[in-house]
């Protein structure tokens, strides 16, 4: 794999040295941020790393327990971890945005995050992997809800992605790509065959998804599936440069993050 950089103005080709990078998401300032998770399970040692335009590194926010899903909202980053949804400041200082106590049903393994135009986040709960998965609304008031579960449909929602405002597109751990219905509450598959699915990034009629369980970046694009890139070990939680130029895609096996040039067709 070439990965050529001219386009993000990022130095680095590939960021490496990383502990079992999650999820990545690019801020107004074309700095890259990473939930890195350490070692599973152990307390305190997840952070949040920020890579500037000239590939310097710094930790922006410490002390997280097993951070996952990331995204930005309003210069705010907003984090999964565990049981919880985190709200990292610029400065790197952080707290609970929305507590285990104020969901519906306790949640097993949030994993991906992702916000609506005004700010309701999108949050899914894996579960066990298996069948037990759920969907979670967090309005700007506060309020949670169950959005989505037990639709045959739905086993073990990974990544998700708003793409209009009463839709949502879901990746399953089972490997579907589903389409969910914000009105109707319906979930129908538009596509299967990404086993593992982890992450989603969406432009110009492009759909990007990641498979954990096998390395590869797919997309996704008139009912025809490509692979962009099979050589990873991990593909997690990927997104798409502010520009829709370059695929940030973070390699949790291989501690890297990989930028991979992309031409979606305008």
């Amino acid at each position: 794999l070439m990965v050529l950089t001219i386009n993000t103005g990022h130095a680095n080709e590939n960021i490496s040295g990383l502990k079992m990078p999650e999820s990545v998401a690019e801020g107004s300032d074309g700095s890259i941020y990473i939930s890195e998770i350490g070692e599973r399970d152990k307390d305190k040692d997840g952070k949040i790393t920020k890579i500037d335009k000239n590939g310097n590194r710094s930790t922006l926010a410490d002390g997280l327990y097993d951070p996952k899903g990331i995204v930005f909202y309003k210069e705010k980053l907003y984090v999964t971890d565990r049981d919880v949804v985190l709200e990292v400041n610029t400065d790197g200082s952080w707290g609970v945005y929305t507590g285990t106590m104020a969901f519906p049903k306790t949640p097993v393994f949030l994993n991906d995050i992702d916000v609506s135009s005004n700010g309701d986040l999108y949050v899914t709960d894996t579960g066990d992997f298996v069948s037990s998965g759920l969907v979670f609304l967090i309005k700007k008031s506060g309020d949670v809800s169950v959005i989505f579960e037990g639709n045959k449909n739905i086993k073990a929602p990974n990544g998700i992605l708003p793409i209009a405002d009463s839709k949502l597109l879901i990746v399953d751990w089972a490997g579907d790509l589903l389409e969910g219905d914000l009105i109707t509450n319906e979930i129908k598959r538009i596509a299967e065959g990404f086993d593992g699915g982890d992450g989603l990034a969406y432009d110009n009629g492009v759909i990007y998804i990641s498979s954990w369980k096998n390395g590869v970046v797919y997309a996704y694009q008139n009912r025809k599936t490509t692979i962009i890139d099979d050589k990873f070990e991990a593909a997690a939680d990927i997104a798409l440069s502010r520009d829709g130029k370059t695929l940030i895609v973070p390699d949790m096996k291989a501690g890297t993050v990989t930028l991979i040039p992309i031409n979606p067709k305008n």
